[in-house]
């Protein structure tokens, strides 16, 4: 009979950061330790081996495993060398016969109740449980669910913020790749667990550049990830840029992994040059926090939850301090056809937190209509709301003040705690004296109700009103502008809402703006 006790020693002194973990595997007769797990990160991925009750660990699972992960720790290692980033890879515990710590955690309840759909929380909840009294190694986590038969597997495998689930099959291993029977079928999988655990690893999805896609061929991060080892694939700059600032990636130690920065775009000039092809997008940043890397994503939206698999990533480093500039030709972009597409700009920080603004254009006959970035809005300082029909105050800031604060982080949010409000939704702002307006920016959130159906009303006195048109506004996160059919002078406008872009009940908007040109 074996008795196993875990014990944990982590080296931190004089600044070493090697980390060191102790399985002893004490056997009743001889008393003799057999296992020492070291690594050169302070940080490592949390490998987790889950086994339902009615399952059993497959055979040969630790060095199966183990050979996977360390071919997948060197694979992100050569796209890291390529891209600049030297040898950096994620962490792993291993031993001296270079097998990787695995936990494996039996679980309470049969198969059926960890489905793909729903079954992860239960999962994890009894992955927390285990964790309160084994040590972790970071907050990184590849799970793994134990299956004995392929073709029966319907488990969580899916990536959620900083875990992942992936399957383990009889006979999964890097070197069934190739085969065409059932082991190989099984092996197959592991394509699909890498792409998992990429998302694990913090990257979204990426369909690649189309210049990338022709030398390297094709993301890990896209598709299913089925052309991991046995066709060309690979990690693009984008994709190491993000995983470079990972927790499991890094060498030191540090206290505030992923904890938000107070960051925005304060500047954004953004346009298509029709000579050269290009789109090119510059502007300022805030932080209180360093940023590292600005990316930039442009997806072309086919339908609303397309998941941006064929999405366009590249990154660039900050100009100083504060300051960012790129270009990229439209030959780069997979899909020109008429389609809104969806142009994302993020502060990748030195703590691995990225913070994110999206925007939107439409492709029209192959060339994008760009239409975000600033216009020359009327100063807000001396603007003030007059009256707003609800604002949510209980569960989130959603004060009507935000929505001329200048700040685009911010919202106002109808009122959706208590009482909840419906439509139509008003708010009426004084802008301090009269001024000429022929257009508005209302800029659009990232999440649910967004204002779709809309009215504007002008006013010199707040008490005699002219209507000023009704507008449909788009179901796309960033600035949309409203061209009035004149030019009006007011002091005062009220925007009543009359639907949302989603159907729901509700209303909230980041921004409202008003300029002559």
């Amino acid at each position: 009979m074996k008795i196993y006790h875990l014990v944990l020693a982590v080296a931190l002194l004089f600044g070493s950061c090697k980390r060191t973990e102790i399985l002893t595997r004490i056997d009743a007769n001889t008393n003799t330790l057999d296992t020492v797990y070291t690594s050169d990160h302070p940080y490592n991925l949390n490998v987790v081996l889950f086994v339902p009750s009615d399952m059993v660990p497959n055979p040969d699972y630790e060095r199966r495993i183990s050979e996977t992960l360390i071919y997948q720790q060197n694979f992100v290692k050569t796209w890291m060398q390529h891209w600049g980033h030297g040898d950096k890879t994620f962490g792993l515990l291993k031993n001296a016969s270079n097998r990787v710590k695995i936990h494996v955690v039996q679980g309470n309840l049969p198969t059926s109740s960890y489905p793909y759909e729903g079954g992860e929380s239960a999962m994890w909840q009894e992955i927390t449980t285990y964790f309160q009294t084994h040590q972790k190694s970071s907050d990184h986590y590849l799970i793994l669910t134990t299956v004995n038969k392929f073709g029966e597997q319907n488990a969580p495998y899916y990536g959620i913020g900083t875990k992942c689930y992936g399957i383990d099959f009889p006979d999964m291993e890097i070197a069934n790749m190739s085969r065409t029977d059932t082991a190989g079928l099984a092996s197959s999988w592991i394509g699909g667990n890498t792409h998992e655990m990429m998302h694990g690893l913090n990257l979204p999805h990426n369909g690649g550049l189309v210049s990338q896609n022709n030398l390297y061929g094709t993301p890990i991060i896209t598709g299913n990830g089925g052309t991991f080892v046995v066709a060309p694939t690979y990690l693009d700059a984008w994709d190491c840029s993000v995983l470079s600032r990972g927790q499991v990636f890094s060498t030191t130690t540090r206290s505030d992994w992923y904890v938000a920065a107070n960051a925005k775009i304060t500047k954004l000039n953004a346009r298509y040059d029709d000579a050269t092809q290009k789109v090119i997008v510059s502007g300022r940043f805030s932080s209180n926090k360093k940023v590292d890397f600005i990316g930039f994503t442009n997806d072309a939206k086919r339908s609303a939850g397309d998941g941006n698999y064929d999405s366009e990533n590249w990154v660039t480093t900050p100009i100083g301090l504060d300051s960012f500039y790129t270009e990229i030709a439209i030959t780069e972009f997979k899909d020109r056809s008429n389609l809104q597409n969806d142009f994302t700009i993020s502060l990748i920080h030195e703590n691995g937190y990225r913070h994110w603004n999206s925007y939107s254009y439409q492709m029209q006959n192959g060339k994008p209509d760009i239409q975000f970035g600033d216009r020359p809005e009327y100063n807000k300082a001396n603007w003030s709301i007059v009256a707003v029909s609800s604002e949510e105050t209980q569960a989130e800031s959603g004060q009507a003040v935000h929505l001329i604060d200048g700040d685009k982080t911010t919202q106002w949010v109808s009122r959706w705690t208590g009482a909840n409000s419906t439509h139509p939704h008003f708010f009426t702002i004084d802008m301090g004296a009269s001024k000429p307006v022929n257009r508005f920016t209302f800029v659009q959130r990232s999440g649910g109700s967004k204002p779709k159906n809309i009215q504007i009303q002008v006013s010199t006195n707040n008490s005699t009103w002219q209507n000023a048109g009704s507008y449909v506004l788009p179901d796309a996160a960033g600035p949309a502008y409203v061209t009035l059919p004149n030019s009006l002078t007011f002091r005062y406008f009220k925007v009543t809402i009359s639907s949302a872009t989603d159907g729901t009940q509700w209303a909230a908007l980041n921004e409202v703006g008003t300029y002559q040109d």
